[in-house]
């Protein structure tokens, strides 16, 4: 008798309020949607970056070097140096960007430092669309995937380099240059072909190593400093690329996350007006019901019991919305890295961020719905239409509060997209990360007359008239000892 009762008044309160109803489950999922779907894109981007780097078997230290290499001092090193699993030498035959086209897309303007390579022998492996190892035929190159979009070629098209030219036969995913955060990419072609464009590049050397304890990185790259080992380039460890891969399209999901966070105070702001206003309009029936004997405790439980089903109804179709929302912002990341190795755990994840968000709103429900305890019968059904003008007062300016906070929140959800869009975009954005102000930057890496070559571009800047000013900057590794 007492759950038909309850029933019926909840049924009853739905359909006396349909308006909200309909905005307190909608708040919740919105809120459900943006946080689910972070959840899901991280999940998958973690998974997918770890699982390529698994199959490819990314290096865990890498050394690129530009100049000469003694086989025998290599092996020297890796024969007496402990904790080496594997070890190669990798050749990238850098060519200059003027001279490549990929379809009808000059590269001219790229920022990317491309090159042509070979397989890597005994890991580092270039994967293709299927994370298998192509079989590359001569006259055939496969062009890094992140350039599939951003040219618009397809297999079959043409890529020109200099006055030969190329047959695109698919495309690779790079465990260590797959970002377009990464100054390189690969292109893979066949022995036959290196050799034949060896003269139109200059070749650099990637020393690679695989660790059989991952955790002494920082130690193996003291040792091999200490060794005095070729390192005319950057060095760049397995953390380092996992990081470069994750950045890539984890500022997209960090937004996302900020987003739901702020959409989700603006929802309890909301949900605190409409459940405040619930509890006015329904006072009379509180008061009858501890007229009866109907003990708080009940009544609150009514009360949590209705928006704790409108919650779940509401969990449920944002979970759904996250997953078809995923599938067109996941499409970049499936392309650049593949699928994650196990795809319950994202699964999983949505689910869990859905009861953590429907607890966090059930949790400030119920403390909102503690003033029940604070209604006595006697008030409810004597007093109510003395402090019917008061109470109306007090609704008018709780509405204006909510008003003013949910619109500083939504001004300040749009502020920040579009002034990370103003910081990213800013021509001095650079100089935040530590680089000069300059329209062209030029790189000088260790060669043999390091000093004449300097001096004699510094004098050619001189006399050029169109250079306003310059400058020259220094750079030297210094072992620190802490």
């Amino acid at each position: 008798m007492k759950k038909t009762i309850f029933g019926r008044m909840t049924f009853n309160a739905w359909k006396k309020d349909r308006f909200g109803t309909i905005v307190f489950t909608a708040f919740v999922a919105i809120s459900i949607t943006l946080f689910s779907l972070t959840l899901l894109l991280f999940a998958n981007l973690s998974g997918a970056i770890n699982h390529l780097m698994k199959i490819a078997k990314t290096p865990d230290f890498l050394q690129m070097h530009a100049g000469p290499v003694e086989e025998a001092k290599l092996s020297e090193f890796a024969s007496s140096t402990s904790g080496i699993s594997q070890w190669q030498v990798c050749r990238f035959l850098n060519i200059e960007n003027g001279m490549i086209t990929l379809g009808e897309e000059s590269l001219k303007d790229s920022t990317q430092d491309n090159g042509l390579c070979l397989q890597g022998e005994g890991f580092d492996y270039l994967l293709d669309l299927d994370n298998q190892l192509p079989e590359v035929r001569s006259g055939e190159v496969y062009v890094p995937v992140c350039y599939q979009r951003k040219y618009q070629v397809k297999i079959g098209d043409n890529m020109q380099i200099g006055d030969k030219s190329l047959i695109i036969a698919g495309f690779i995913r790079d465990s260590q240059m797959n970002s377009m955060m990464a100054s390189s990419k690969r292109f893979l072609i066949s022995k036959e072909d290196y050799n034949t464009f060896f003269e139109l590049g200059s070749e650099e050397y990637l020393i690679e190593y695989l660790l059989e304890d991952r955790a002494s990185i920082s130690e193996f790259q003291t040792h091999y400093d200490e060794f005095d080992m070729p390192k005319n380039g950057p060095t760049i460890t397995k953390p380092l690329v996992k990081m470069i891969n994750v950045l890539s399209d984890g500022i997209m999901i960090l937004i996302i996350l900020l987003i739901s966070f702020l959409v989700l105070t603006i929802s309890m702001v909301c949900i605190r007006f409409i459940l405040l206003t619930r509890v006015e309009q329904e006072k009379r029936e509180i008061g009858i019901l501890k007229a009866l004997g109907i003990s708080k405790k009940e009544i609150q439980k009514i009360f949590t019991l209705r928006y704790l089903i409108l919650s779940l109804f509401g969990g449920i179709i944002g979970l759904g919305v996250s997953f078809l929302i995923f599938k067109p912002l996941g499409d970049q990341m499936q392309q650049l890295y593949g699928g994650a190795n196990n795809q319950i755990i994202p699964i999983l994840l949505s689910l869990v961020g859905m009861f953590v968000f429907v607890a966090i709103i059930m949790l400030f429900v119920y403390r909102l719905l503690r003033r029940i305890n604070r209604v006595t019968a006697l008030e409810a059904l004597a007093g109510y239409e003395d402090k019917k003008a008061k109470k109306k007062r007090n609704g008018n300016r709780n509405r204006q509060y909510c008003i003013v906070i949910v619109v500083a929140l939504g001004v300040f959800l749009m502020y920040i997209p579009a002034n990370l869009y103003s910081t990213m975009s800013s021509p001095r954005f650079v100089t935040y990360m530590g680089i000069g102000d300059a329209q062209i930057r030029m790189d000088i890496r260790q060669t043999e007359e390091m000093e004449e070559k300097v001096n004699k571009m510094m004098l050619r800047l001189k006399e050029d008239a169109k250079v306003v000013q310059y400058a020259l900057y220094q750079t030297r590794s210094i072992t620190a000892i802490i």
